[in-house]
């Protein structure tokens, strides 16, 4: 498959889970891509099996809360092979998992700055040039948090919710430019944040013996399988801006099957 040949993708939090798994199937079909996270060892793992695979891929250690390090790594993908044509904006923390009145506001706001502030500084770096190129395609991952309220989950909830909406207004922003924003919920993953989810006690995150219920009744997909759902947004013939998707959805899923076969 080289649906993506000649694309460059830049996939923040691409050290693991959802994130690793987007940048493996953006490789596997041609872009060369960008990964980024704040853990060099996970990125450079991640990588060399690209390029084990025939792929081209650079490791881009970034704290995508950090705007100077957002500019760098855009700046890192246009040395590499190109200006970015895709990103996958999929960086986030789960912290804190507590009651509001208990919370550090250190991790608090530290989460906004990641799941929010983040998301925005990614895009708002790789916007400008797909506009002149007239040509983009930018994806936000979201969770059922968005739309969801959660006791325990202010921090995390107001994050998504706010993504949401990002997403919606952008798209407004980008009608006829050939640049679309969508947003994608991959739903419940066997990722090292879901397991982070299960440890946090019932007291401080009451719905975590629904994580935990979701593991060992099965329910918990290998991310590899939603990450199908991210390369078809980022395909040049899809049109999906200011959607928000979620894999659970079976129409989604019959068209991501049509074009990209398992």
């Amino acid at each position: 498959m080289a649906e993506l040949s000649g694309h460059v993708a830049i996939v923040t939090g691409g050290g693991r889970g959802l994130g690793r798994a987007v940048a493996e199937r953006l490789a596997g079909m041609g872009a060369a891509v960008v990964v980024a996270s704040r853990n060099a060892p996970e990125l450079d793992e991640v990588v060399k099996g690209i390029k084990r695979a025939g792929g081209r891929a650079l490791a881009q250690t970034a704290d995508i809360g950090d705007e100077r390090q957002v500019q760098e790594l855009v700046l890192a993908a246009e040395r590499f092979v190109g200006p970015a044509t895709i990103l996958v904006n999929n960086a986030g923390m789960v912290d804190p998992m507590v009651p509001l009145a208990r919370s550090n506001a250190t991790l608090w706001l530290r989460s906004v700055a990641i799941n929010v502030g983040g998301t925005y500084l990614a895009t708002r770096a790789v916007l400008p040039g797909m506009l002149d190129r007239g040509y983009g395609r930018i994806v936000m991952i979201l969770s059922g948090a968005a739309t969801r309220p959660s006791p325990g989950w202010t921090a995390y909830s107001a994050g998504k919710a706010a993504v949401l909406q990002m997403t919606r207004s952008l798209a407004l922003e980008l009608g006829g430019t050939g640049v679309t924003a969508a947003a994608f919920n991959p739903g419940y993953m066997d990722t090292e944040m879901q397991e982070r989810i299960r440890r946090t006690s019932t007291a401080d995150f009451p719905r975590s013996d629904e994580y935990r219920a979701a593991q060992r009744e099965g329910k918990l997909s290998d991310p590899k399988v939603p990450a199908r759902a991210v390369a078809y947004l980022v395909l040049p013939s899809t049109q999906r801006s200011g959607e928000a998707l979620e894999w659970s959805d079976e129409a989604l899923r019959r068209q991501v099957e049509t074009a990209i076969p398992a």
